[in-house]
């Protein structure tokens, strides 16, 4: 067996491929190839493949950087020193996301739902953008104001369904509910408040594997979960270990809560229960530190999951493992990034609101 490694440019946290040839014996003998590393939970295999010129293809991702070994058959290569690197995640700006017709002043928040249909929130302009999969304008939603439907310094938007998203309205302390296609304000719940199910400025709005809403109660220093209703669910995150300062933005992957600690400059995660778990970084510029972290985004590549951060202050996208350990970051000077979202495409779309646009990264 040989392998090809030409322009091999392996990444942590992406597909990669490695080209196995089958010159030895029988070319379409049946082999088992392994890709392994120390220790062994840092690596995913994706598939072996057979291609149509009788070549194999070994798709893996390597989780973190480091020195990927290959065997085949159980046996390494016959060069005993044959290694792949793995090296950090380099991302950088594409292009700007091309918009047509209307489009946002100061973009904030930003949204995908399965269709490719793109929802971004403008805290200037007081109100939520609504473009189609190629960048085509199709609607505004809510105006400035205080009445329902209304919107005053909107920051975080997500999907509730294809149809329908939910809109952080940041200054009138609430969580406001809007269906995408016909453009109408379907409900509102919250209040400006301390007590269960109210808010002071609430800064981002993401649902959990289970229909639950979730926002981050900024000026409250908390993370509520609620019904679809608005009803109280849990809070936590406002007193006791693990206490938040700010909290910006929060996903909810695999029975946690991922939290964007922006005054203390760091992630923190809770159990399903709201239980303080653990820290990700602290203050700083070097990798994996963080100064005012926004939004946060979990990137899908097979059953392997990238966590991308909006370290504000620090003008960059930073990205971990789901474990807290840095993996990558943007090579490019952003200025002031604060939210992020992946379209059905593949693509990385975020928020500057300093620059006032909104990039696609890769």
């Amino acid at each position: 067996m040989e392998l090809s490694t030409e322009n091999l440019d392996i990444r942590a946290g992406l597909e990669a491929d490695v080209v196995v040839h089958p010159v030895q014996g029988n070319p379409n003998q049946e082999f088992h190839v392994e890709v392994s590393l120390e220790p062994a939970e840092k690596v995913q295999i994706v598939g072996i493949y057979k291609g149509d010129d009788g070549n194999f293809h070994v798709k893996f991702i390597p989780v973190v950087p480091g020195t990927y070994d290959i065997f085949i058959d159980g046996e390494k290569l016959v060069d005993s020193h044959f290694t792949v690197q793995a090296k950090e995640r380099q991302m950088d700006v594409i292009s700007k996301l091309e918009l047509k017709g209307e489009i946002p002043q100061q973009p904030i928040g930003i949204a995908v739902n399965s269709q490719g249909l793109i929802a971004v929130a403008d805290i200037h302009k007081h109100c939520i953008f609504i473009f189609g999969e190629k960048g085509d304008f199709l609607r505004t939603l809510g105006c400035y104001g205080k009445k329902p439907g209304q919107l005053s310094s909107p920051v975080g938007v997500t999907f509730l369904n294809d149809d329908e998203i939910l809109v952080a309205d940041a200054l009138n302390h609430r969580v406001q509910q809007f269906n995408v296609k016909i453009g109408t304000f379907v409900r509102s719940f919250g209040g400006e408040g301390t007590g269960e199910g109210e808010f002071k400025n609430p800064a981002s709005v993401c649902m959990d594997g289970e229909g639950h809403v979730i926002v981050a109660d900024c000026f409250n220093n908390r993370i509520q979960v609620l019904t679809q209703d608005g009803e109280p669910v849990l809070k936590f995150g406002d007193y006791g270990l693990g206490k938040l300062d700010h909290p910006f933005g929060c996903v909810f992957h695999r029975g946690r809560f991922i939290v964007s600690d922006a005054w203390n400059n760091c992630l923190k995660v809770f159990d399903r229960s709201g239980t303080f778990l653990k820290r990700i970084g602290e203050k700083g510029e070097a990798d994996g530190l963080m100064c005012s972290p926004w939004g946060l985004c979990i990137e899908k590549y097979s059953d392997h999951q990238n966590l991308l951060v909006c370290d504000g202050n620090n003008g960059r996208i930073q990205q971990f493992t789901t474990e807290g350990e840095f993996t990558g970051k943007t090579v490019c000077k952003l200025q002031y990034p604060t939210a992020l979202t992946t379209t059905p495409d593949g693509r990385i779309l975020c928020c500057d609101l300093q620059m006032g646009e909104v990039f696609i990264l890769k």
